[in-house]
């Protein structure tokens, strides 16, 4: 018996399954700074003397920071081992907390959120890369889909106990304790785990032009992930805000109902991990990407909060997969995605992330917060034409490269 034990305990935490839980985690992190925008931007603008739209705005420092993470994890992985990325990134994470919590200052603030979104963006691609390499095409999709799964418990946890805290008249800071204990736990696996290695020589670094010679399908899965996340984003953004103005909702009731798409992402999630496994990738991708849609009209039309929390709860289950699966469809379309390659489509994540703050905001104050939901709408539809016609294009591709093998 304690033999067996002991295999199971080595095979739990031998150095790749500590690399795959540090890359779930990563996920996690990042989620649990971005999620709470919607719960904790009021009392960002109480405690600043600032209007809501403006701290909102403000966590545009925090979307920028992960674009520039992101653009960043497109060439420092050629050079710079990536477990020492990593653990830099846990340690500005962290240090950056601190600052916000002990440092009362507008400009603190700012820094602070541009770092650790910096810090987030380099670890989500590293992330990705890891996955991408361990895991062959066929299991990919789904261990991708885990690290959603990650990102919405972060979700659902973050939001929850962002809106008790706050509700109790705990500092705003107290919001992000969540995310600097896991980015610590980060710390931790990547000190003692093996990274593989995905770093060049310096002269084939820089010689490299791959970028030039990947498919146009995969541009245009950049293009539907940089779209989706726009959409994405503006939804937790708004609606809180949404659900208190048009609504009557309290703080903490309109924290739950982010919570509840948070949730029903992460059974959708799960889900999805089994359905990769058993159906074609594409026309899942198409058919989720269709639904959620729909749902999206359903959030500026709900009447009710018991509507609009069924709404997320739906929105969430059709949306949760397809992050993920459009991110791992784009690295079918090569044979052997590179890092920079991954890098690229995740740019893409960053940079809809990075503009959703600045645009939603604007957009609200020249309507309202169901003109941010209704733009969403239009986001998950330009994501979903963008995603066929891209199929379209790889087909062609593996057709002409067919008959050429024929011939």
């Amino acid at each position: 018996m304690a033999d067996v034990v002991a295999e199971l305990m080595r095979t739990i935490f031998n150095n790749k399954n500590r690399i795959t839980f540090g890359s779930f985690l990563a996920y996690f992190v990042m989620s649990a700074f971005i999620s709470p925008l919607g719960v904790v931007s009021g009392p960002i603008a109480a405690d600043f003397q600032i209007s809501i739209t403006s701290a909102t705005a403000a966590f545009t420092y925090l979307t920028t920071g992960v674009l520039v993470g992101t653009l960043l994890a497109m060439f420092i992985f050629d050079f710079v081992r990536i477990k020492y990325v990593v653990i830099v990134g846990v340690v500005v994470i962290c240090g950056s907390v601190t600052a916000m919590y002990a440092v009362h200052h507008y400009a603190v603030l700012t820094t602070g959120l541009a770092l650790i979104g910096a810090s987030c963006g380099l670890e989500l691609s590293a992330a990705a890369i890891l996955i991408t390499k361990l895991f062959d095409e066929r299991l990919r999709a789904s261990m991708l889909l885990l690290t959603d799964s990650f990102y919405s418990m972060a979700g659902v946890f973050s939001t929850s106990i962002a809106g008790v805290m706050l509700a109790r008249q705990f500092h705003w800071s107290s919001a992000y304790l969540l995310g600097f204990i896991v980015a610590a736990g980060i710390g931790v696996i990547a000190l003692t785990a093996k990274y593989p290695t995905t770093h060049k020589s310096l002269q084939s670094a820089q010689s490299s032009g791959e970028i030039f010679e990947w498919p146009a399908g995969v541009h245009l899965v950049g293009l539907a992930l940089l779209v989706y996340l726009v959409g994405f984003v503006s939804i937790y953004s708004w609606v809180p805000n949404h659900a208190q103005e048009q609504l009557g909702l309290s703080v903490g009731t309109s924290s739950q109902v982010v919570s509840r798409m948070f949730l029903g992402m992460f059974i959708g999630q799960l889900i999805m991990f089994f359905l990769v496994l058993k159906f074609s990738l594409r026309l899942l991708i198409v058919l989720y990407a269709s639904l959620a849609t729909l749902m999206t009209v359903l959030l500026w039309t709900a009447q009710t909060s018991l509507q609009l929390q069924i709404s997320m709860l739906v929105l969430g289950l059709v949306t949760g997969g397809l992050l993920k699966t459009v991110l791992s469809y784009g690295t079918t379309m090569l044979k052997e995605p590179s890092p920079k390659m991954v890098s690229y489509l995740i740019f893409h994540s960053g940079v809809g992330t990075a503009i959703t703050p600045f645009v939603s905001s604007f957009i609200v104050e020249r309507f309202n917060t169901a003109a941010a939901l209704q733009f969403a709408t239009i986001c998950y539809l330009v994501m979903l034409v963008l995603i066929i016609y891209a199929q379209q294009l790889d087909a062609r591709v593996a057709s002409t490269a067919l008959r050429d093998t024929v011939a």
